[in-house]
């Protein structure tokens, strides 16, 4: 029977020099750090390089990581900064976006126009989504297309918690609002 190590745990064997612990967070996390960072950026080609940079920094800081904290905060507060960075650097500013790779949208579809129905609904959603200030919009991606814990969000933003809430109820209304509105950006 195979025994499941907790990812605080693989952190501590990382710690301690333990390559097969890298490559299992590595495994646990790098889809779920991609999905993050490919919404926060928009862009898939980016977030490929910043969810490669994430990975880079556990293993630079590794040492810093205390079990104390849950590991998942620590990896995703690691992505948060990051993408942070990458989006406010010059090179991007400046830079046009490529083209940007659709998501997986093959979710248990039985016929092709429920298939193009759910493309169309996720499209918009995101497109709405998209034109959200960063603080709303990473408050939700991190709520429900992470599917974190508010108490999670607040120590990965560190923000107190009233302000995660405050910024997801904002945020959602927002968006209501703006998908009733067919997606116009408010002035």
């Amino acid at each position: 029977m195979a025994v499941i190590i907790s990812d605080e745990e693989l952190a501590m064997q990382l710690q301690q020099g333990n390559e097969d612990a890298l490559e299992t967070i590595v495994f646990r996390y790098h889809s779920k750090i991609f999905s993050y960072v490919y919404r926060m950026s928009k862009d898939y080609h980016n977030a490929n390089d910043i969810t490669q940079e994430v990975f880079i920094k556990v293993c630079r800081n590794i040492k810093k990581y205390k079990d104390e904290f849950l590991f998942k905060t620590w990896i995703y507060v690691i992505a948060s900064n990051t993408c942070k960075d990458y989006l406010k650097s010059a090179y991007v500013q400046k830079t046009v976006t490529g083209l940007e790779m659709p998501e997986n949208i093959l979710d248990d579809v039985d016929t092709p126009e429920e298939l193009l129905l759910k493309q169309s609904e996720r499209e918009k959603i995101m497109e709405v989504l998209n034109t959200l200030p960063d603080i709303h919009r990473e408050v939700i991606i991190l709520r429900f297309y992470e599917e974190l814990k508010l108490e999670e969000i607040a120590a990965i933003l560190n923000i107190p918690l009233g302000t995660v809430k405050s910024r997801l109820s904002n945020g959602l209304h927002n968006l209501k609002k703006l998908l009733k509105e067919g997606g116009e950006v408010l002035g």
